[in-house]
């Protein structure tokens, strides 16, 4: 009987922290508000990976690698952002996406587990939106290893076709951002790689959107670049390749050696 009460409170508890963390999320961030599957596979004891799209692109551009994830016993956490940089700058993207992660390690393992810190996997703009969070808004204290896949982190050329227009058509303001001169990238060009997190760059020659140049990283002992060939910027996604050095990737860091920080 005393299991069977102890059993039934762990479950009623589990049921109010989910709907505590759904009113905090849902209240400040409901752009950044976490799917129901995402919380199902933490309750496992999984590892999580952030997991960002790029511009434009809905949820499901990212399936495959979240499917990746799944399959390799990690806990993708997908956010249910209708459209990245429809509607916001860049920095407002990183502040938001910095404050969820505060409120995610602060709240959102009670009951499940608490993890030093985890792994980011961002595509494209998603890609560029991590290394800001984590380069100028010491996001290192939450993620230790980023992944980026035609991530333009050095600026883009073209993206100044969008500064005439980007105070009246809000869905290029985040475009503009991505411009080589604008205020966002040259800041970001200015910020360290903390040296506790780890960054992996993955590009390709034929990506005319997000040249090589523009994604490569300098070469420091917590950085690689990976350059491949074949591919267009929309198809690096869905590449069985490009899972694949996601998954050695991750695996490859040793959980255990990670400086702990809680």
């Amino acid at each position: 009987m005393i299991k069977v009460i102890k059993d039934i409170r762990g479950l009623v508890d589990i049921i109010l922290e989910k709907e505590r963390r759904g009113r905090i999320i849902d209240s400040l961030l409901p752009a950044w508000k976490i799917s129901d599957e995402s919380y199902s596979l933490l309750r496992t004891g999984r590892t999580p990976v952030i997991v960002i799209q790029g511009y434009l692109m809905k949820r499901e551009s990212m399936r495959e690698i979240d499917n990746a994830l799944k399959d390799a016993g990690f806990a993708p956490i997908s956010f249910e952002l209708k459209r990245l940089g429809k509607d916001k700058d860049l920095k407002t993207l990183a502040s938001e996406l910095r404050l969820f992660l505060e409120i995610f390690f602060k709240n959102n393992f009670n009951g499940t587990k608490k993890y030093a810190r985890i792994p980011a996997i961002g595509f494209s703009m998603g890609g560029v939106l991590l290394h800001y969070v984590i380069r100028a808004m010491d996001g290192a204290s939450f993620i230790d290893r980023l992944i980026t896949i035609a991530s333009p982190i050095n600026g883009l050329k073209y993206a100044i076709l969008a500064a005439p227009l980007k105070n009246i058509i809000r869905t290029l303001r985040s475009v503009y951002d991505l411009w080589e001169g604008s205020d966002f990238i040259r800041k970001l060009k200015k910020k360290p790689f903390p040296p506790s997190c780890y960054f992996v760059s993955i590009s390709s020659e034929h990506d005319w959107m997000a040249p090589p140049e523009s994604c490569r990283l300098p070469e420091l002992p917590n950085t690689k670049n990976i350059f491949l060939s074949g591919m267009f910027h929309s198809d690096l996604p869905f590449s069985k390749k490009v899972k694949t050095l996601i998954m050695e990737n991750l695996i490859e860091l040793s959980y255990e050696k990670l400086i702990k920080y809680f």
